[in-house]
C-alpha cells in the first residue's frame, strides 16, 4: 500500500530571507533543546532536595548514561543529515524510507544497552569511584535508563528526523508535553506521594521513562496517520541496508565525537572524586548547567544543519555557507548575555539546586570560569553542528579529540595536582580547550573543508541510487 496523504513541506529553507528562514526553524528547535535539557535539570531539582549525596550519584549516573545519548545522537545525525539531503532534493519517498531504519537501528542498539543494564550497572559505577553510598543510590536509576533505552533512541531520532525534514514545530509541542509529565511525575516517583511508591533517584529516572514513552507514542500516530513531513506506510516497512549503511557511516563520527567528550568528562570525574562527595555535587550542577548552553547552541546548530544540509541537497552552496555565519552571529548574541548572568550571580544559580555552603562556593567558582570561555563554545557548537547536517562529522570529531583529551585532561591534571591549583586547575583545563576548539572551528568552516565531504557522501548516494529507489 502507497502513501497517499497529504505532505506537510517546509519551502522557506532553500528560498527566501535567510534570517527569516533561519528563525523560523531555530526558534523552535531553541525552545525544544531547552526543554529536553528540562528533562535532566528537572531531575536534578527534585533530586537535590534528597541531599548531596544523592546529587552526586546523579552526577555519576548522568555521565555513565551518556553512552546511551552517544548511541542516539549517532543515529539521529546519519538520519538528520541523509533526511535533509533527500528533502533538498525532493526525494520525500526515500526520506520516509530514513525514518523506518532509524526504528531498524534504535532496536539493535536498545538489545544491547537492556544487557548493559541487566548485568553491568553496580560495575560501571565502581569503575567510576562511586562509593557504597553513591551506588545504592544510584544502581536503580541507571538500570531503568538502560532497559528502557528504546524509549530514548526512539525519542530522539523521531524529533530529529522531523527537524531535518524541516519541521521544527512538532517536536516542539512534544517536548512541551513530555516535560510537563516528567515535572508532573518527578515528585510524586521520588518521594512517594499519594499512592505512588518512593523511588528517591530511581523515581526520576522512571519519571523520565513514562514522559518520554508518550511522546514516542504521539510521534508513531503522526508519522502514520497524520499531516507530516515524513510518512510512515507498509512500502517503506522494509530494512534497507544501504540507507542504513549511509546513516551508521556519517552517525558512527557524530557517536564517536559524543565518546570522546564522555571520555574526557569521565577522565575529569576521576579527577574530582578526588576532592570528595561535595566536589562531585559542585560538578554535577554546574554540568547541568553547561549542557543546557551546549542544549541552547546545538538547537541553533540543528537548525544551521537543517539549513545547511538542504540548501547543499538543493545546490545552493552559497547560501547553505552563509548560513552557518548568520547562526553564530545570532547565538554569539544570545550567549554572551548568557554568560554574564552566570558571571554576576553564580552562587545564587548554585545555591537553587543545592544550598550546600561548600557546594555552592566550589560551584559558583567553575560557574565563573565557564562563562568566560562560552563564546568560543558557541563557534564548536553551531558550526560544528551545522557542518554535520551536510554529512561531514569527522572533522568534529576529529577537533574534539585533540581538544578535549589532548589538551584538556592532561592540562587539568597538571594544573591540579602538579600546579597545586585543586579543583580550579581543573576547570582551567576546561576553559583552555574549549577555546582552542572553537578557534579551530571558525577556521575549518571559513576554509569550506566540509562541502568536500558533502560532495563525497552525495556521490556515493547517487552511485547507490538504483538500490534504494
Amino acid at each position: 500500500m502507497s502513501n497517499k496523504r497529504a505532505r506537510k513541506i517546509n519551502k522557506d529553507i532553500t528560498a527566501g530571507k535567510l534570517s527569516s528562514s533561519l528563525w523560523k526553524l531555530a526558534t523552535p528547535i531553541m525552545i525544544a533543546a531547552l526543554l529536553q535539557d528540562l528533562f535532566t535539570l528537572a531531575d536534578l531539582f527534585f533530586v537535590g532536595r534528597l541531599g548531596h549525596i544523592a546529587v552526586a550519584a546523579l552526577s555519576i549516573s548522568g555521565v555513565i548514561l551518556s553512552v546511551i545519548m552517544m548511541v542516539a545522537i549517532g543515529i539521529s545525525s546519519g538520519a538528520t543529515a541523509l533526511i535533509a539531503h533527500f528533502t533538498g532534493k525532493k526525494d520525500y519517498t526515500n526520506a520516509d524510507r530514513v525514518l523506518f531504519q532509524v526504528v531498524v537501528i534504535s532496536f539493535i542498539s536498545s538489545a544491547v544497552m537492556v544487557l548493559v543494564g541487566v548485568f553491568g550497572t553496580v560495575e560501571l559505577l565502581r569503575i567510576f569511584g562511586a562509593t557504597k553510598e553513591i551506588i545504592s543510590s544510584a544502581c536503580g536509576y541507571l538500570k531503568i535508563n538502560f532497559i528502557f533505552s528504546i524509549v530514548i533512541f526512539l525519542f530522539i531520532g523521531f524529533n530529529q528526523a522531523l527537524r531535518g525534514s524541516g519541521d521544527a514545530v512538532t517536536p516542539l509541542k512534544i517536548l512541551i508535553l513530555s516535560n510537563a509529565v516528567n515535572i508532573l511525575l518527578d515528585p510524586l516517583f521520588i518521594f512517594g506521594f499519594w499512592f505512588f511508591p518512593r523511588l528517591e533517584v530511581a523515581g526520576s529516572a522512571v519519571a523520565t521513562v513514562i514522559s518520554r514513552a508518550m511522546g514516542v507514542v504521539i510521534l508513531l500516530c503522526h508519522f502514520m496517520y497524520g499531516h507530516s513531513s515524513l510518512h510512515f506506510y507498509r512500502d517503506i516497512f522494509k530494512i534497507n541496508l544501504p540507507i542504513i549503511k549511509r546513516i551508521v557511516s556519517i552517525g558512527f563520527f557524530a557517536s564517536f565525537e559524543v565518546l570522546l567528550r564522555q571520555i574526557s568528562l569521565l577522565l575529569l570525574l576521576r579527577f574530582i572524586a578526588v576532592f570528595g562527595a561535595v566536589s562531585l555535587a559542585a560538578y554535577g550542577i554546574v554540568l547541568r548547567l553547561r549542557m543546557a548552553v551546549i542544549m541552547l547552541g546545538l538547537g541553533m546548530g540543528s537548525a544551521c544543519g537543517v539549513l545547511i544540509g538542504q540548501n547543499m541537497g538543493a545546490g545552493l552552496s552559497k547560501r547553505a555557507v552563509k548560513s552557518g555565519w548568520v547562526a553564530l552571529k545570532y547565538y554569539e548574541l544570545i550567549i554572551l548575555p548568557l554568560a554574564l548572568i552566570f558571571f554576576i550571580f553564580a552562587p545564587h544559580i548554585i545555591g537553587v539546586f543545592n544550598n550546600h555552603p561548600d557546594v555552592v562556593k566550589i560551584g559558583s567558582n567553575f560557574l565563573r570560569l565557564m562563562a568566560i570561555t562560552l563564546p568560543f563554545l558557541a563557534s564548536a557548537l553551531v558550526l560544528g553542528r551545522g557542518i554535520s547536517g551536510a554529512g561531514d562529522t569527522v572533522a568534529p570529531a576529529v577537533m574534539t579529540g585533540i581538544a578535549q583529551l589532548g589538551l584538556r585532561i592532561p592540562s587539568a591534571f597538571i594544573m591540579a595536582f602538579i600546579f597545586g591549583l585543586g579543583i580550579n586547575g581543573i576547570w582551567l583545563g576546561i576553559n583552555i580547550s574549549d577555546i582552542c576548539q572553537g578557534i579551530a572551528m571558525l577556521w575549518y568552516f571559513k576554509g569550506r573543508f566540509w562541502q568536500k565531504r558533502y560532495y563525497q557522501h552525495r556521490s556515493i548516494l547517487e552511485a547507490e541510487n538504483i538500490i534504494i529507489t
